[in-house]
């Protein structure tokens, strides 16, 4: 395969072979590049099934041909900095501060026009070639000209001094590129230590080197007729209506004639915020419709960010977004091994945003985020998308409670359930987030302007060279925008809170992932508490027009694995159905337990959930067992959601507390290599080791030393 760089278009583990209880990965369909991004879907189809123990697989190209047009775009690389600050400072409008919401959009078209003025004169056109290489630059097509010179020379008069004056041009062309493009990388790898984001860019890059981007897009499915549809416009419009569809309303009764607490005073927004504002954005991050990247106004910081500042403060005073920040372009992009590409299902909108506009976004998320930390706005187990806090503090927080339950008393069983939110950002309730923001005390000019930024928005849907006319949205929050992630934690702040009020019960939240922890004596019990907190997230789905989705994570129910606490873990008798209601199976397998969990919301029915859903007895806090599930579904799907990674995690710390602990008895222990000697100890002994005795319980947002633990 790599011989030949074929790919295979199955899944991973895809069984293509039965026999008896027997099950084997025999068959495989391989493609070679060329054809990867052309396939359409590749799988098992038991319809052709004809009582072979080779199951049929079935393989769907799209083997159109059409040539994309592609948009002319700017080679910031080779810009002409003094030509395009001197442009700007020209065409800048006078420093003033308009009054009303048309002279406010008039100044911000203003500065948008000088800026695309000076991008127009100082910036050329990139000349696209298919060829193009990272780390190109002029001094490597000055060589290349040079020896392609000499060749045609040479090919004229054969001459001694002609080969000669060749040869040695081209191998100095092969050590110039060679070289150029081995720098390129090196610098690569250099701005991938900086930061994480760089990091996992990197780590894209070499899972996808060997395959080309996507350049088509296959016929899709009308989700109401089921008919197939090639035509690039319909398919733009099947896309716009699952992107952004229209959610239901949300029942908002409880909010009517609420009573908010004092507001917190903000200041002004002020030059320095703009600047570092403009400074923390990636310079050459896609552009919306107003192709302004980052970049032009890092350039000319220094002149237009008063002109910045005075535009934002006039806005948040006026209560209103102006219109050109509203304005974005979604392109669709391919999810990533994905079964099926002809269902909008299998594709992701990205949005882009005008540049000025996502970094007045970013000053307001800055502001958000220091009131709701400075203040305790919001839950201490909301660890998510704040500052300082990562999904390491969730681990920490889970396992503490857990020992916590197992070292109580006789030892209790802790039980773990998993929640995510179908369509969390599309489907946010817009009159119930203004509520909880002024709940929460965010002042009323705030909240005034995100009310402005979330209404009346317009969005171009983009695919395959494509663009749409502009469609109104008016559902969720502002996609690709920087403060849309602490917006959906105020927004859903208030149901981790009330999970946690209940009784032995722990609510974690990350973003829109929940983690809900309860302990008791026996699995009954927590089965219980389980279902109560299952009804309060319930119940705050239906206020806040989300649906709960229980098809991705098990729960678990974790003991100490003592023969008390096997004991301890009863049988429960089953619920009884709601004929409105569909069953969440949690009680099943290791010990023969059988009893179920009633939702409202809806759940995937489709084969093999009985093994994504349950919940799943371990005599020790060890999910092994789980994570090649998981890790198969992030090799398929190219990314893994935050749980989904922080089940990986605890699986390899206990996999190094083991280590550690046979270390420790053998009267060694390995002092890790890391910063300063400091390593996050969990001390998971007492899981790999009863004879440790008691477990102490640390705080979850502390760094300890090894030296010191031992």
């Amino acid at each position: 395969m790599e011989d030949y760089n074929l790919t295979s278009t199955l899944i991973p583990g895809t069984i293509t072979y039965e026999e008896g209880e027997r099950q084997a990965t025999i068959d495989l369909c391989l493609v070679t590049v060329g054809l990867a991004d052309r396939v359409i879907r590749s799988e098992v189809d038991r319809d052709f099934d004809h009582d072979s123990d080779h199951l049929p697989v079935v393989t769907s190209f799209d083997l159109s041909v059409k040539q994309l047009s592609r948009e002319p775009r700017k080679n910031w690389k080779s810009i002409d900095e003094k030509k395009f600050k001197s442009v700007v400072l020209r065409n800048l409008p006078p420093l003033r501060r308009p009054r009303t919401r048309g002279a406010l959009d008039q100044y911000e078209g203003e500065m948008v026009a000088a800026l695309q003025n000076a991008i127009e004169t100082a910036v050329p056109q990139r000349i696209w070639s298919p060829k193009a290489r990272r780390g190109w630059d002029e001094e490597c097509t000055r060589v290349l000209a040079e020896a392609k010179r000499l060749r045609r020379l040479h090919n004229l008069y054969h001459t001694d001094e002609t080969w000669e004056a060749y040869r040695k041009a081209r191998n100095h062309k092969g050590r110039v590129i060679k070289k150029a493009l081995r720098r390129g990388h090196r610098e690569n790898v250099e701005k991938a230590s900086e930061s994480p984001e760089a990091l996992w860019k990197m780590a894209r890059w070499a899972r996808n080197r060997n395959a080309p981007a996507p350049e088509v897009t296959p016929a899709l499915q009308h989700p109401d007729t089921l008919q197939m549809t090639s035509d690039t416009a319909e398919k733009a419009d099947i896309f716009r209506r699952a992107f952004f569809p229209c959610p239901p309303e949300a029942d908002i009764s409880d909010i009517e004639g609420a009573v908010y607490p004092e507001r917190i005073d903000m200041p002004a927004i002020t030059e320095q915020e703009v600047e570092r504002a403009i400074r923390e954005a990636s310079p050459l991050k896609a552009p919306g419709p107003d192709s302004i990247p980052n970049k032009a106004l890092q350039l000319v910081t220094t002149w237009i960010k008063p002109h910045l500042a005075a535009l934002f403060n006039q806005s948040l005073t006026l209560g209103y977004c102006p219109q050109h920040f509203r304005e974005s372009t979604t392109v669709v992009l391919r999810k990533h091994g994905k079964d099926n590409y002809t269902v909008p299902g299998s594709y992701r909108p990205i949005g882009l945003l005008n540049t000025i506009g996502k970094i007045m976004d970013a000053i307001i998320a800055n502001r958000l985020s220091y009131v709701a930390e400075t203040y305790d706005l919001l839950p201490v187990t909301h660890i998510g998308g704040r500052k300082l806090r990562s999904a390491e503090h969730a681990i920490h927080h889970i396992i503490d409670k857990i020992y916590e339950a197992w070292n109580r008393g006789q030892g209790q069983v802790a039980s773990l359930l998993l929640l995510d939110v179908s369509g969390a950002f599309d489907n946010v309730s817009h009159k119930r987030l203004l509520h909880n923001l002024r709940k929460r005390r965010i002042d009323e000019k705030t909240v005034r302007w995100i009310s402005s930024l979330l209404e009346d928005r317009h969005t171009r849907v983009s695919m395959d060279g494509f663009k749409t006319e502009r469609h109104n949205v008016s559902t969720g929050t502002v996609q690709g925008s920087p403060l849309s992630p602490i917006l959906y934690i105020f927004y859903n702040a208030d149901l981790i809170e009330r999970c946690n009020l209940a009784e032995d019960t722990t609510a974690t939240g990350f973003i829109d992932d929940v983690a809900i922890l309860t302990w008791g004596d026996t699995t009954t019990e927590t089965c219980a508490k389980l279902q109560c907190a299952l009804q309060t997230a319930e119940q705050w789905a239906k206020n806040s027009c989300l649906s709960l989705l229980t098809k991705q994570v098990p729960a678990h129910a974790l003991h100490k694995g003592t023969h008390e606490s096997r004991h301890k873990t009863s049988t429960a008798n089953s619920v009884g159905r709601d004929p409105g209601k569909t069953d969440l199976q949690i009680l099943r397998n290791h010990h023969g337990l059988c009893a179920t969990m009633e939702t409202s919301h809806r759940r995937d029915t489709s084969e093999g959930d009985e093994d994504n859903l349950g919940l799943e007895q371990s005599g020790r806090l060890d999910v092994g067992p789980y994570v090649p599930r998981y890790e198969e579904d992030i090799q398929r799907s190219g990314c893994a959601t935050d749980y989904v990674r922080m089940l990986c995690v605890v699986k390899r710390e206990l996999e190094n507390a083991k280590h550690a602990v046979h270390q420790q008895n053998a009267g060694k222990l390995a002092k890790p290599a890391g910063k300063g000697g400091q390593i996050n100890l969990w001390c998971l002994q007492s899981h790999v080791n009863p004879s440790l005795g008691h477990r102490n319980t640390s705080s979850p947002y502390r760094t300890s030393n090894l030296e010191t633990q031992y």
